[in-house]
């Protein structure tokens, strides 16, 4: 882990300066341009910011061994121009068989200047994570089976085994770092691999981009002048971790301090704001698995109307999925001082534990010598960020179809469950968009997930009981 990989698996196959020169050149030339024929791209095109012709180029990129922290809080947490297809977290090695040793020269490798005796408070913090995920595996194994047996009548034997360690190790995981390393396809223009290159605000993330763009300089020598070591931020960036007050022993004055706040055992919701026109709204009549909603010119209507929410969620996990949804606008996060306790691990007992464990982990928040950067790449899944979101009616209906789908995890279902009812309670009564903030299987009648049908008893089901509580 210690050493981030990127390999190039595939890329336009056309140079960038032969692709970038036909482009440039159909815009201003009555006949059609010859492929192959070039201008000065840099003096014409790069340096008076004529970008959009380099975004014909794409490459895809295997990342490996990145920290899933410098990919929540780096490489997905805002540009939208990429594609990406991420190892899930239940195929982490970090979580069944951790290597210390590999951590401890991670944090040594893209951390050089930090303190010995910060690494090692460091690492007995994921030590003691890991520890209590390994400890408790098992029991938190059968409450989900017991579990799925309450909430889905339907699932077969076979379901019940294969999914039962899947959802404990859902939940427990908010007890392992995000220093954890995943895995990624990642595909980019190279207008966003210059923005990038420039911008990167993690060392994990500058490593990427430093073996990306030798990559492309390699292959493609006549471009190297894009990537200019001298424009390249060199500043740190990482969310904030939110002040509350106390008043100062001894004092009686009101001081902000950076604490832990403790466990909440539901994501949080708040409606902000929206926009809606019940007359103007146009429903989405094909229920198509294919996301035709932002392409269909009928619709576009609806991309004028939208909802803004606040949500407070753990931020591996579900903040994790939440950035899947890129048509969607975010807010920077905030670190809040409070743990995300999933259902079956507040069944458990084990609020104590979070406890006590995330005080160590907020000892180190406030340590002046340790950067916000560093803490951050350690930061536990179940820590909880705050942000705002808006989106448009038909990024948020995609959205809620597959988050208000039972083969979502349990905290991004809640959330979903929970704007429903907001809008139900502040729109027109007879809002037609409430039909469609619903998963496929309500409006299908028959589940699209094959074989990760979830087990309810579909035949039963009703839109008036279908969004309730679930405990996995």
């Amino acid at each position: 882990m210690s050493d981030i990989k990127v390999t190039k698996i595939a890329e336009t196959d056309v140079s960038p300066t032969i692709l970038a020169s036909h482009a440039a050149t159909m815009c201003y030339n009555a006949d059609t341009p010859e492929l192959g024929r070039t201008i000065d791209v840099k003096k014409r095109l790069f340096d008076t910011g004529h970008h959009s012709t380099l975004e014909h180029n794409y490459w895809t990129f295997m990342i490996e061994n990145i920290p899933v922290s410098s990919v929540v809080f780096g490489l997905h947490l805002t540009a939208p121009f990429y594609d990406t297809d991420q190892r899930s977290g239940r195929f982490s090695k970090m979580y069944e068989n951790p290597d210390m040793a590999d951590i401890k020269n991670t944090l040594e490798t893209y951390y050089p200047d930090a303190p010995a005796q910060n690494i090692t408070q460091a690492c007995d913090f994921i030590e003691k994570g890991l520890n209590v995920y390994a400890d408790n595996k098992n029991k938190v194994t059968e409450m989900a089976r017991d579990a799925i047996h309450r909430e889905r009548p339907m699932a077969s034997d076979k379901y019940v085994e294969s999914n039962a360690p899947k959802l404990a190790q859902e939940q427990l995981r908010m007890f392992v770092s995000m220093i954890a390393p995943t895995a990624l396809d990642w595909t980019v223009d190279l207008a966003t691999i210059c923005a990038f290159y420039r911008t990167a605000w993690t060392p994990f993330m500058r490593d990427v981009m430093d073996k990306i763009t030798a990559n492309i300089k390699t292959t493609h020598p006549d471009i190297a002048y894009m990537f200019d070591e001298s424009a390249r931020s060199t500043r740190d960036w990482s969310p904030e971790f939110e002040k509350h007050y106390d008043i100062g022993p001894g004092t009686g004055l009101v001081v902000p301090k950076t604490r832990y706040m403790g466990t909440i055992t539901r994501p949080e919701f708040k409606l902000l704001d929206y926009k809606y026109n019940n007359e103007k709204f146009m429903p989405n009549q094909s229920r198509d698995t294919v996301d035709t909603l932002q392409f269909s010119p009928e619709y576009m209507d609806n991309s004028l109307m939208y909802v803004r929410s606040r949500i407070h969620v753990d931020a591996g996990a579900t903040m994790g999925q939440d950035q899947r949804h890129r048509s969607i606008k975010r807010s920077k996060p905030i670190f809040t001082g409070c743990f995300y306790l999933p259902p079956l691990l507040d069944m458990a007992g084990l609020k104590p534990v979070a406890d006590n464990w995330m005080r160590d982990f907020y000892n180190m928040v406030r340590n002046p010598e340790i950067p916000n950067g560093f803490v951050t790449s350690i930061a536990p899944y179940g820590a909880m960020v705050r942000y705002d979101k808006h989106a448009d009616l038909n990024a948020l209906i995609h959205e809620q179809g597959k988050r208000t789908c039972w083969c979502a995890q349990e905290a991004i279902y809640h959330l979903a469950c929970d704007l429903r009812r907001e809008l139900e309670e502040n729109l027109v009564s007879d809002a037609a968009v409430l039909d469609y903030l619903t998963p496929p299987c309500l409006s299908m009648e028959h589940c699209v997930e094959g074989a990760r049908y979830c087990g309810r008893d579909l035949k039963n089901e009703t839109l008036e009981k279908y969004f309730r509580d679930r405990q996995i």
